[in-house]
């Protein structure tokens, strides 16, 4: 589905829910020190990539706009990019996986969305996925985004929601599932709605054209998404456990589901929004 808003709305005030520190996203949950990230990073890029690049062409990318990619995770969308004509700047907190993209004509920079900045109208496009919600305030980082680019330039943001996974019929999937979305609620301190309210957030920013879409993510047995979920959710696993809010057993339940040709179900949901800088 896709609709579209106006861009004026009322002022929120600030709503930062924890103390902003790099370290305990950067260095905790699906660091690049843990042996199995950059696998989980390229199922999740085999997963998620193909709506991504077509976002991008249907806001009208072209050779010469310069993007910004914000938590370049693994890098694929940024070679992408690159490989369109673009020039393109990746950023992450971490970039051990972004380095090699220096030979393709990619500014590689270590990069704080949340505190540090670039000058107004830097750049055409301005991407991210999987990010915002992981952030103390979303809205603010939003803000943030919008004002680095030229006008005419498109914000697009891909987050994903947690819904549909929380009342799975499959009861290993359903509670480790929770543990895991509980876990990132109070460890990394994501907001695992927030994306529900899109495309609301990107008004009030100096933005107009603001749109949306939101799908499903579906799962099977034994396919990429039920791979990236393993990887992810061993992750979280002992921290889930020692919380209390899982078993070791629930885990290897739920393991056995997401390998079982028969399994399928719902993932994420993910909403894509997007608006155009004014004047």
């Amino acid at each position: 589905m896709t609709s579209s808003s106006g861009t004026s709305a009322s002022v929120h005030p600030p709503r930062e829910r924890w103390e902003w520190n790099e370290e305990r996203y950067r260095d905790g949950v699906f660091s690049h020190a843990v042996g199995t990230e950059r696998e989980r990073l390229r199922l999740l890029e085999s997963v998620l990539d193909e709506h991504t690049r077509e976002s991008f062409r249907r806001r009208g990318l072209r050779p010469g706009h310069r993007v910004l990619e914000v938590g370049g995770g693994g890098g694929s969308v940024a070679r992408w990019l690159a490989e369109q004509g673009a020039e393109v700047t990746v950023t992450d907190l971490d970039t051990t996986y972004l380095d090699e993209l220096a030979e393709h004509g990619v500014e590689v920079l270590r990069h704080d969305v949340y505190t540090e900045d670039f000058p107004a109208g830097s750049f055409d496009f301005i991407h991210t996925r999987y990010v915002v919600i992981h952030l103390p305030d979303p809205e603010k980082a939003v803000a943030r985004l919008a004002g680095w680019l030229r006008p005419g330039g498109v914000l697009l943001l891909e987050e994903p929601s947690f819904f549909p996974i929380q009342d799975s019929p499959h009861p290993a999937y359903r509670t480790v599932m929770r543990a895991f979305r509980d876990h990132l609620e109070s460890a990394v301190g994501t907001d695992t709605e927030w994306a529900r309210s899109l495309p609301v957030p990107l008004e009030g920013k100096g933005l107009g054209g603001i749109g949306y879409d939101a799908r499903f993510q579906r799962i099977a047995g034994g396919d990429a998404e039920a791979a990236w979920w393993q990887l992810t959710l061993e992750q979280t696993r002992e921290a889930a456990v020692a919380a209390g809010r899982a078993t070791d057993e629930d885990f290897e339940a739920a393991y056995r589901e997401l390998n079982d040709p028969g399994f399928h179900d719902l993932s994420l949901a993910v909403f894509t929004a997007w608006g155009t800088r004014q004047d």
